[in-house]
């Protein structure tokens, strides 16, 4: 018996909330990024509004990039587990077959 035991189920389940994560994130980055500071009618808190807009914005399009980038990673962790364990399956039955 193997030690290596992936549940499909879970990691499927993992690798849809994760892109969620970044699909859910994107409107309200872009949102941030179009706030207007000026509406704020104070100088100081215009320019810090501003700011704070486009690091939000930034923020979110690098959680976007590296859920992504998680969820390729999961894509080639599944692949190559059922790629192994169909190599195993393959080598089982030849050792059957063999013995017999």
């Amino acid at each position: 018996m193997s030690d290596i035991y992936i549940d499909s189920e879970v990691l499927d389940r993992v690798r849809g909330n994760i892109k969620r994560i970044g699909d859910i994130m994107e409107r309200p980055g872009r949102e941030m990024n179009e706030v207007d500071g000026n509406s704020m009618g104070v100088t100081e808190l215009a320019t810090r509004m501003n700011d704070f807009g486009d690091e939000w914005s930034y923020g979110i399009k690098q959680i976007k990039k590296f859920s992504g980038s998680a969820v390729k990673t999961l894509d080639k962790m599944q692949k190559a587990f059922e790629e192994m364990d169909d190599k195993l399956a393959q080598e089982l039955r030849k050792a059957r077959e063999d013995c017999a």
